[in-house]
């Protein structure tokens, strides 16, 4: 049973801080936001970047770079859930 959690609860993870990462690197290449899937992408996103809006500044831009910082924020935050979950789950199985 608790194979099957930590499986669920990595692939959550994996996949929400996949998509975030995806979008930093969409929005660096200013990808098209036309196309289905880059729309998806930064729509599928905002869902788990949004309760982070106002913590730091929205962009930081260096020259004709432009960075997220909101994503970078939930990226990391994110991790380090993800990081916390995952102990939290080891110490409860019993192997």
């Amino acid at each position: 049973m608790f194979k099957l959690l930590f499986r669920l609860a990595y692939f959550a993870a994996i996949f929400v801080e996949g998509l975030i990462i995806l979008r930093i690197i969409l929005t660096l290449i200013k990808a098209n936001l036309e196309n289905t899937f880059a729309s998806w992408v930064l729509h599928m996103s905002s869902i788990f970047i949004a309760p982070f809006d106002g913590v730091v500044s929205s962009t930081l831009q260096i020259n004709s770079v432009e960075i997220e910082l909101t994503a970078l924020v939930a990226l990391l935050f994110y991790i380090i859930a993800a990081f916390v979950l995952s102990e939290l789950l080891k110490s409860f199985s019993r192997e």
